[in-house]
């Protein structure tokens, strides 16, 4: 047998190597993938079950909530802060799936969920107060794409409402006022 033969036969060893180590990490890369979706799936799932049980947890959470979107007004200071807390952790868990969404981590069907769960929100008082109070405090991406789902809404951004009137609620500027005491 010659070297050049050997040789050959090395190269064409090599390269099957290299090939069966390419399909190999190509398969380890998509189980990885679809392990990440797997995960960021449960991981949103367990956000949502933990913000739906604590709103739960007690009548008191469930009415502050409640009342917090369809008739702020009715709360006292002390209540609508409850209520801002409650409200601000709900949109922050939103805000979270849309940056999974922008990364690509979650799939349309669970945006498209993840939308539904805050569109019915939007025209709600509480929504439009809290908003106007505190959206410009999320981040720019995050706050134009909800001010986009508003505008589609036909809604009036209360965020724009408050620029052109000068004004907050009441609740909105008690609360605020309480923050300087």
């Amino acid at each position: 047998m010659n070297w050049d033969a050997v040789g050959a036969g090395a190269e064409l060893l090599g390269a099957i190597a290299t090939v069966a180590t390419l399909v190999y990490l190509s398969v380890q890369i998509r189980q990885n993938t679809k392990m990440g979706q797997i995960d960021t799936k449960a991981t949103r799932s367990e956000q949502r079950f933990q913000q739906s049980a604590f709103i739960a947890q007690s009548s008191e959470v469930n009415r502050l909530f409640w009342t917090g979107l369809h008739n702020p007004e009715s709360l006292d200071v002390d209540e609508y802060r409850y209520f801002e807390s409650i409200f601000g952790a709900y949109l922050y868990a939103f805000e979270a799936a849309f940056g999974l969404h922008k990364e690509g981590a979650l799939s349309e069907s669970e945006w498209t969920g993840q939308i539904a769960s805050v569109t019915w929100l939007l025209p709600l008082p509480g929504f439009q107060q809290y908003w106007s109070t505190w959206g410009d405090q999320y981040p720019t991406d995050y706050s134009t794409f909800i001010e986009s789902m508003i505008s589609d809404a036909g809604i009036q951004s209360a965020t724009s409402a408050r620029s052109n009137s000068g004004r907050t609620s009441s609740a909105a500027q008690q609360s605020a006022g309480a923050d300087s005491a």
